[in-house]
């Protein structure tokens, strides 16, 4: 029985200890996060399926896609106002850069709602934001 324990030891619960003692702990990657709120005007109630995407997006450079820095979706999307919150990396953000908010709401492929107009933002500056949207034409 004494050989057992001491086995159970050995085998089992030092070598345990030693790694947990031996992982490094989690290091919070200083994520920040942007919140806010998106709008629409219409009197619309939108289907129980809608998804919402918001996007922080880097647009500086004018012949160029705007580069994703960070996107989050939200399913179901509920009824509007619709508030998010975007974690990103605060390293991704250079100064002197233009970066915006873009945003949707879709049903399956079709799109609801979409932002056409741009919504500024400094990332590192914390304050929430409205995001307006506008009905999709088909």
């Amino acid at each position: 029985m004494l050989d057992r324990i001491t086995e159970f030891f050995i085998f089992g619960l030092v070598p345990l200890v030693v790694g947990v003692l031996a992982v490094p702990e989690v290091i919070d990657a200083g994520e920040r996060t942007i919140a806010g709120e998106v709008i629409y005007r219409e009197r619309i109630a939108l289907p129980p399926d809608a998804v919402l995407v918001v996007e922080l997006a880097d647009v500086s450079l004018a012949d160029a896609p705007a580069a994703v820095i960070a996107k989050r979706r939200i399913a179901p999307a509920g009824q509007v106002p619709i508030r998010f919150e975007i974690g990103f990396d605060p390293k991704t953000i250079q100064k002197g850069r233009t970066y915006t908010l873009q945003a949707r709401i879709t049903v399956g492929e079709r799109v609801l709602f979409i932002t056409d107009t741009s919504h500024h933002v400094d990332p590192l500056a914390g304050k929430p934001r409205t995001v307006v949207l506008k009905m999709a034409t088909s």
